[in-house]
């Protein structure tokens, strides 16, 4: 048994790399297209930059589907070759088969994880950073522990955080006259976008350097910063795309400030949910190697799978959004799309065996 799991496990996974490299080149091809109307603002390295940075994305979410694609390929292949026919009357069961498919969508699952956790987050600030500052004056931008740090010139602005709505908490600029000489420093509790370059601090307190200091406070005052709220999307990740540390942190801080944190609890869910998906769909695969050769073989079973990856993508999404909409618990949004898809798996499975 265990030459017949490793030959099994090899044959499935060559099988989703395979589907997995056509996904992804295809997709990298949409992207392409897509962000030929930003050739103007982008150099030949920017656009590469670009195109390169989404790749992780497209893993991230193709990784699931192309198990199940691949998993339904190599499954046809077997049985269409009659290998698969030989497994089960040599006494394979069907439980077997399924506890080899599932140790390999583990070792998938764990790569979905470690994408989404640890690469996606950081190619998806460069994504925005590029697309932020393509074409703008030379600004220069990073994150830090103390928040997100802007300079334009001899201006330094530091940004706690961004909240959902665009506005900004815990805003300090530092104004330097020369290159050694600080002019004017500016702190202000929160900070609200009006439009052009206007922006109204809360909570401010001012402190100018010239022959004396001079310290004055304010509720309001308006500041003129060639900051915009489309320079500030470097810091508005898309949820799903955070990692769990920087979705647990968001969530306390929102909660902590009193803003609907719920969006945000659901993208926290999913990436425990997501990658567990991944089993749940291989397993699905399974029921499919039982359609014998006439009714539809390799062709029918990839449309099959691709159809079942189309529906699962929408689930995912759908779910996600019904659970904002009626005010579920967070979880149960992220949860439900991969119980039904396990529910049908299971249904599937047992009646196979039951044969």
């Amino acid at each position: 048994m265990k030459t017949l799991s490793r030959y099994l496990a090899k044959e499935v996974a060559a099988s989703t790399l395979l589907v997995l490299a056509a996904l992804l080149m295809l997709w990298v091809f949409y992207d392409l297209l897509a962000e030929l109307g930003s050739l103007r603002a982008l150099n030949a390295a920017q656009f590469l930059v670009l195109v390169a940075a989404t790749i992780p994305g497209h893993l991230y979410e193709l990784l699931p589907v192309a198990a199940l694609i691949g998993t339904l390929f190599a499954l046809a292949q077997l049985a269409s070759n009659s290998e698969y026919g030989v497994m089960r009357t040599s006494g394979v069961s069907v439980l077997q088969v399924a506890m080899v498919l599932f140790g390999v969508s583990l070792v998938v699952a764990g790569a979905v994880f470690v994408i989404g956790e640890y690469v996606v987050p950081r190619a998806e600030q460069l994504v925005l950073r590029v697309r932020a500052f393509a074409g703008a004056r030379p600004y220069v931008a990073r994150a830090f522990e103390s928040g997100f740090w802007f300079k334009d010139g001899n201006t330094f602005i530091n940004i706690g955080s961004v909240l959902p709505d665009g506005s900004l908490r815990k805003v300090r600029v530092f104004e330097y006259r020369d290159a050694t000489h600080l002019g004017r420093t500016m702190t202000a509790e929160a900070a609200t976008f009006l439009g052009g370059q206007q922006w109204t601090l809360d909570r401010v307190t001012e402190t100018s350097f010239g022959r004396e200091v001079t310290v004055s406070q304010s509720d309001k005052a308006e500041w003129r910063s060639v900051l915009t709220p489309n320079m500030l999307s470097v810091l508005q990740v898309e949820p799903g795309r955070l990692s769990i540390s920087g979705l647990w942190e968001y969530i306390a801080h929102l909660q902590a400030n009193r803003q609907d944190s719920r969006r945000f609890e659901v993208a926290l869910w999913g990436k425990f949910f997501y990658p567990l998906a991944t089993c749940v769909l291989v397993l699905l695969a399974l029921p499919f190697a039982q359609i014998q050769q006439r009714a539809g073989g390799v062709g029918m079973r990839i449309f099959v799978g691709i159809l079942l990856g189309l529906v699962f993508i929408v689930f995912n999404r759908l779910f996600s959004y019904l659970a904002l909409l009626h005010e579920w618990p967070p979880f149960l949004g992220a949860m439900l799309p991969g119980l039904i898809f396990l529910s049908a798996a299971t249904a599937m499975i047992y009646r196979l065996e039951r044969r």
